[in-house]
């Protein structure tokens, strides 16, 4: 892809940051490439650069739960004052058919990033060789459920992961109603 689309690529990304606050940089480069604008490559370039004229931030938020497939706390991205002035006067200069896209698109995105920040599921090896697993609920940035429990193997505490993940509405209703009926 040529470097003519990086202006495009910029906007886009600028968008994206206007319209979801505390985006994870991992969404933010999903968002990105789901608008079939821009490739790896591109939105790398992109994000480089406006990180570096400081129209957007990339950093860690004090008290986040959420990690990546690495463990390491997961970085939030935000659109600064500069870059919310920078799109509103770049934005209508955007193609027709990109404009739509990011119209439309935007809908979803506020709600996946709701959807992602709300669910912690985490497992780490302790001491004596089993699995610590922690499992969270959050809504409106407060914590409203969290189960600890210790798996047997890795492979437990994968799987009970990922069904919290699948299935927290169901799985947390179901624990509140064994543990509260009669």
């Amino acid at each position: 892809m040529a470097n003519t689309n990086l202006p495009n690529a910029k906007i886009i990304i600028l968008f994206i940051l206007s319209k979801v606050s505390g985006i994870p940089s991992s969404q933010l480069m999903d968002c990105a490439m789901e608008s079939l604008y821009m490739d790896y490559f591109l939105y790398t370039q992109a994000k480089s650069e406006l990180l570096e004229q400081r129209l957007m931030t990339e950093s860690e938020r004090k008290g986040e739960l959420r990690k990546d497939a690495s463990g390491k706390t997961v970085l939030s991205c935000d659109i600064t004052p500069a870059g919310t002035e920078i799109l509103e006067r770049l934005l209508p200069s955007v193609p027709a058919g990109i404009r739509a896209y990011l119209s439309s698109a935007s809908k979803t995105w506020n709600r996946e990033s709701t959807e992602d920040s709300s669910v912690y599921a985490e497992y780490s090896v302790n001491d004596e060789g089993t699995w610590d697993v922690d499992l969270r609920l959050l809504e409106k940035g407060s914590e409203t459920f969290s189960l600890k429990w210790t798996a047997p193997t890795e492979e437990s505490a994968k799987r009970t992961c990922a069904r919290w993940r699948e299935n927290t509405a169901e799985t947390y209703l179901s624990i509140i109603k064994l543990i509260s009926e009669k």
